[in-house]
């Protein structure tokens, strides 16, 4: 049977509204995570933060925004795995809001498939670019460097 837009858009709609409601916790746990980060860290990442090591996903905001300014070589040049993640984005929403399935085992598949794909490069960019340019960078400005400082000082005071 043949839907027509209107039900497409309005079952979706429906659809979208009632995923919103059933995941409001998450959404403002996530909201105050970033917004925490962001204030009170000057950060959004927290293993960058306490390590100074970036992560396998650090950069994919930056690279974001550069893709929302339509530089594409610059969103890619940051992290090209943006350009999964805006696919792996519209996959869900055509799956679920247009063609109104519940099942998403496939993309579920193709996520850990990207996943992982993501960790390879992790790893690659760690052994060709760091230390680099960001994202690939060495922040000394981090929790472990900070302790690890003041337990120096603290044991060449005993001395």
């Amino acid at each position: 049977m043949r839907r027509s837009l209107k039900n497409v858009i309005s079952e979706g709609t429906d659809r979208f509204i009632k995923d919103i409601k059933s995941a409001k916790w998450v959404i403002i746990g996530i909201i105050t995570y970033f917004v925490f980060l962001r204030k009170m860290i000057m950060g959004i990442c927290p293993l960058v933060k306490i390590t100074g090591y970036p992560c396998p996903s650090c950069g994919l905001t930056r690279a974001g925004l550069r893709l929302l300014e339509l530089d594409f070589a610059g969103a890619w040049k940051i992290h090209p795995f943006i350009y999964a993640a805006v696919i792996l984005a519209v996959l869900f929403v055509w799956e679920r809001y247009i063609l109104g399935r519940t099942d998403m085992r496939r993309l579920k598949k193709l996520l850990i498939l990207t996943i992982f794909a993501m960790l390879a490069f992790y790893v690659f960019r760690m052994l060709r670019y760091f230390p680099g340019e960001p994202p690939m960078s060495y922040y000394s400005d981090n929790v472990l460097s900070r302790v690890r400082e003041t337990v120096r000082i603290f044991l060449d005071s005993g001395r």
